[in-house]
């Protein structure tokens, strides 16, 4: 890499200088072509190549959405989007950034690989609370693309299906974060980075992708490790937890009540339309489009992947915070609140009924809703991080567990937030316009120490940024059932899979 310039197999690029000159910035890189036309609703194309040198200086476009901080109301405004207004959207959207220390093409760095969260319905790579550049600024490679979303990237129809009957479906925006890691894995030495190590992660929806790439065929042999925040989730049938899996028939159906509100007659007209006037149909009947299982990209749901054993063996980071946990937290379905809620849940364990019972051992009303409100045994990210951290175990791989506990300061009391944990992570918290102070700088130190350990060498523990010796993270084992805490220290805690935890999964299976 001469002058921040390279050549990847699309043509020539030239990166700028970070806001730290020992840092070079690549913004919108193309990955794939345009998925506009003909190629909407479409699996991605590869990039005409261009001649010349093409100028990688500006941010591209955000993939089709609301306007992220366009109610400036709302909590997610001030504290991810106080920019969103600003940033322009399009269909054209499928770009990435890469940002790297390295000087030269042959420093064979480790590797980032990071999809954003935001439903699958929202959400982009340069979000405030990830600072990239202070990151490849600890001797790594930082890669984040674009995709689809929504109505965009995850619509399936029958007229689709019939047009491409080989081809996934309805998982476009899957298929465009696929497209984007296999560039990365055929152009990153040219950045200075290694496609051997390339860790993928994610938070929320973006931890969902990451589950999704772990259970493909088509990608779970492109990286060698995973981080995945707030995000594990195995749904329990006992309390109706929502499982957002659809079949391929489900999804057209969406598909097609879609189509028959915009008028179309056919899919020439659907990929005439201009975007933002069906993204405005979307939005006036609450539509969401989201993957199916549709047998080719998604054999079957990622959770049930996990349990058959089919992530291979790549060490994993699993956690959660704490806020996410109360009341059920996300995803809880219908917890029972009295004694004839219970034996309602308690009907679906058949012969293994009175042993559930038992286990729960709540003997009135108020009982039943204290004991749902705190036992961790229903809480849907807890429950899943464990049982992922003992399945990984059973299975020969490593598993990192936290659960991110550290007080987040402000006059609006947040509590430990969905997402909190982000600007620790990615260096980011002086961004943040909360009051952080020197408790909240030491916290994100040792973080982001852990994360980078853990993309360098696939395992968190070693030295801080500033040779501080971390505290031990073991993966967690059947003999250990070690979590790591991130409160006002770093301290791991036994954690413990119980027999309720247990029962509550053969239950659902």
């Amino acid at each position: 890499m001469y002058k921040r310039l390279v050549t990847i197999d699309s043509g020539e690029l030239q990166g700028i200088f970070g806001y730290d000159p020992r840092i070079t910035v690549f913004k919108g890189v193309p990955y794939a072509a345009p998925p506009v036309g003909d190629l909407r609703w479409r699996a991605p194309q590869p990039v005409e190549p261009w001649e010349g040198v093409r100028l990688a200086s500006e941010y591209a476009d955000i993939s089709i959405q609301k306007v992220p901080g366009g109610d400036p109301n709302e909590f997610w405004t001030k504290e991810l989007h106080p920019a969103g207004p600003e940033f322009t959207m399009s269909e054209d959207c499928l770009y990435l950034d890469v940002y790297t220390p390295a000087k030269k093409g042959n420093e064979k760095l480790p590797v980032y690989f990071y999809i954003h969260g935001g439903g699958l319905q929202g959400g982009y790579p340069h979000e405030i609370e990830f600072d990239w550049e202070h990151m490849a600024r600890k001797g790594i490679v930082v890669v984040t693309p674009a995709y689809r979303l929504g109505y965009m990237g995850f619509l399936s129809h029958p007229w689709l299906s019939e047009e491409a009957p080989k081809d996934p479906k309805g998982s476009y925006g899957y298929l465009d974060q696929l497209a984007a890691l296999k560039w990365t894995k055929r152009n990153i030495e040219a950045f200075g980075g290694d496609p051997d190590k390339i860790t993928i992660g994610g938070q929320s929806a973006g931890a969902g992708s990451v589950m999704a790439h772990l259970s493909s065929p088509m990608s779970k042999d492109l990286f060698r490790a995973a981080v995945i925040q707030s995000g594990i989730r195995i749904p329990m049938k006992d309390t109706g937890e929502p499982d957002r899996n659809q079949t391929v028939d489900q999804a057209e159906k969406n598909g097609e009540k879609l189509f028959e509100l915009c008028g179309f007659k056919s899919l020439e007209e659907a990929r005439a339309c201009d975007a933002m006037e069906i993204y405005k149909v979307v939005e006036e009947n609450k539509l969401r489009f989201s993957p199916c299982n549709d047998g080719i990209f998604s054999l079957k749901p990622s959770a049930q992947a996990l349990l058959d054993g089919e992530w291979g063996d790549k060490p994993i980071i699993f956690g959660f915070n704490a806020g996410e946990i109360r009341s059920g937290g996300m995803f809880a379905g219908n917890l029972p609140q009295t004694l004839a809620d219970l034996e309602k849940v308690a009907e679906t364990y058949g012969p293994d009924k009175q042993k559930f019972l038992e286990l729960v051992g709540c003997s009135s009303d108020d009982e039943v809703k204290q004991f749902m409100a705190e036992s961790r045994a229903f809480k849907p990210l807890v429950i899943s991080t464990l049982l992922a951290g003992c399945l990984r175990d059973k299975q020969g791989a490593k598993a990192y567990l936290y659960e991110f506990a550290h007080h987040i300061p402000g006059e609006d009391n947040p509590g430990v937030y969905h997402g909190a944990e982000l600007a620790f992570a990615y260096d980011a918290i002086s961004r943040m316009w909360r009051p952080f102070t020197g408790v909240d700088y030491d916290m994100a130190r040792y973080v982001n120490s852990y994360w980078i350990n853990f993309i360098k060498n696939s395992d968190p523990n070693g030295e801080t940024n500033f040779g501080e010796e971390l505290p031990r993270w073991d993966a967690y084992t059947a003999d250990n059932m070690n979590i790591m805490k991130f409160t006002d220290e770093c301290k791991q805690e036994k954690e413990e899979v119980t027999e309720l935890m247990l029962m509550r999964l053969k239950n659902g299976r």
